[in-house]
């Protein structure tokens, strides 16, 4: 029997395992596929983006200006580097690349209830051949809100959540591959209602990009941190 048996113990484990050795910033290429409802793929782009934890992300959506910046629980969105508006936009996935080994197991907690997870429910399943934990939801349940954390690695396999309309997001993480302390997932793929709608291949990975304050300042934020 494991001993881990609550969510509370898992993220102390995590931590225990990673703190000091998770690399704190990164950056990468994201190869966007997405596709229509027939299964075709509609189309294609390549995404540059940042992540700079606990807070900051950056997704460039092409090099010509167009990008948008969370910070905190805030989005700033930008078309041809002029800003179109800011929004109260909270960012789960922030926490889920790697967030978890930043923050405080209690902060981590009550941010996990605020997201609406039911952290009381903890338990033990498989994942595409993996053991794997898994917060918030009962066996067989795969519509409440839940993550499921890789059992011996301890990094992020899949979420799953409503996104409106009765509708159901899957997002399922693979391809993981340890990088300075810390594992990237190289293939995120979205479902929705059971319909693959997303596929992304993260390329470049680069966990030692010594990004400036200026990549995620939206008063005077960067225009070429992407640009080699």
């Amino acid at each position: 029997m494991s001993q881990i048996a609550s969510t509370g113990q898992l993220l102390d484990a995590m931590q225990t395992r990673y703190r000091g050795k998770w690399f704190k910033e990164f950056t990468f290429e994201q190869q966007t596929i997405r596709y229509d409802r027939n299964g075709a793929v509609r189309d294609t782009a390549i995404w540059y983006e940042a992540v700079k934890y606990p807070n900051n992300f950056r997704i460039d959506n092409n090099p010509n200006g167009d990008f948008v910046l969370f910070r905190n629980d805030s989005s700033f969105r930008f078309r041809s580097y002029e800003f179109q508006r800011a929004a109260y936009e909270p960012q789960e996935f922030l926490l889920f690349k790697g967030g978890l080994y930043f923050r405080p197991v209690n902060t981590i907690l009550d941010q996990l209830k605020a997201y609406g997870y039911d952290t009381s429910l903890f338990r033990e399943d498989r994942f595409n051949g993996r053991r794997a934990y898994v917060i918030g939801a009962e066996k067989g349940d795969l519509t409440t809100k839940q993550f499921w954390i890789d059992a011996d690695y301890f990094y992020s396999l899949r979420r799953i959540s409503g996104i409106g309309g009765g509708r159901t997001l899957d997002l399922q993480y693979a391809d993981h591959e340890k990088i300075d302390g810390g594992w990237v997932e190289r293939t995120v793929t979205i479902f929705v209602d059971g319909r693959k709608v997303q596929i992304e291949y993260y390329l470049e990975i680069d966990t030692k990009p010594n990004l400036g304050n200026d990549v995620f300042d939206p008063k005077n934020p960067s225009r070429d941190w992407f640009r080699k």
